[in-house]
């Protein structure tokens, strides 16, 4: 007996499985955690909706890092290897500021007074110099444009200046082309979409976001995804899309999916 559980640890840490999971803080999802199996050295990132999905071996230890969260380690147990999931609460990071030393100064209230004794402003000081620098560079290179221009220029700005003029004959130019090229800049009013084609958009969006292994651990088989997704409709999730409220989308489809199986069941 000894040798056949021996025999089954050694088995399970050789093979390998893709462990999924959720990160998030106390109140919302964290998207962009940098996941690491430090055994591998292979790592991933959560996505908008705090899912990750890495490589794993019995054993192994995963890191999790974001900026503004400490970072975990977590080693993979028994219990999470052979379920496949592994769901992480962050703690924000409490930085610590460094102390300052607010120096006293010699001055009474009085402006006249007080601004004597107050050392030179170097930066506006030095800001000034570097306006009086930029003044005189501008300056300068306006010197050669305000030469008179010479006669074959004039020549060139004249005849452009006639040929831009709006108010000059079209001389032959198609007429009927430039009406209907002006009512092709119109802007044309946007259709409006029905209910059916709102709630097909969204559905395709919910299973691009979400994709097919968070239906698959709800036990949705991909047949019924399509179906699943027309039952929950009616439970306001377009309202929760609108105000992008993932947790409780999240939440939605987990409880609904059993209510919608033991119907399906039923029927």
């Amino acid at each position: 007996m000894t040798f056949f559980v021996c025999s089954f640890q050694l088995l399970a840490q050789k093979s390998n499985v893709f462990l999924r999971g959720m990160v998030r803080d106390s109140l919302n999802l964290i998207k962009d955690v940098h996941v690491v199996n430090l055994n591998t050295l292979k790592g991933t990132y959560s996505n908008d909706y705090g899912q990750y999905r890495i490589t794993v071996s019995l054993g192994d230890t995963l890191e999790f890092t974001s900026v503004q969260f400490e970072t975990v380690k977590k080693v993979i147990t028994d219990r999470v290897f052979f379920s496949k999931k592994l769901n992480l609460i962050l703690k924000n990071k409490n930085y610590v500021l460094e102390e300052i030393t607010v120096k006293k100064h010699n001055l009474i209230g009085d402006l006249r007074v007080d601004r004597k004794k107050v050392p030179k402003d170097t930066i506006a000081l030095k800001g000034k110099k570097l306006s009086n620098i930029i003044e005189n560079v501008s300056k300068e290179s306006q010197k050669g444009i305000l030469n008179k221009p010479n006669k074959k220029h004039s020549e060139l700005a004249e005849k452009s200046m006639r040929n831009t003029d709006p108010s000059r004959a079209f001389n032959g130019a198609n007429l009927m082309g430039i009406v209907n090229g002006i009512i092709n800049l119109i802007p044309k009013k946007k259709k409006k979409l029905s209910k059916k084609e709102i709630n097909e958009l969204l559905k395709n969006k919910i299973l691009t976001d979400f994709g097919n292994d968070f239906f698959e651990e709800l036990k949705i088989t991909n047949d019924l995804i399509i179906p699943f997704l027309e039952y929950c409709m009616q439970f306001n999730i377009e309202d929760l899309y609108a105000n992008n409220k993932r947790l409780d989308i999240i939440k939605l489809l987990e409880e609904k999916s059993t209510s919608f199986l033991v119907q399906l069941k039923q029927n």
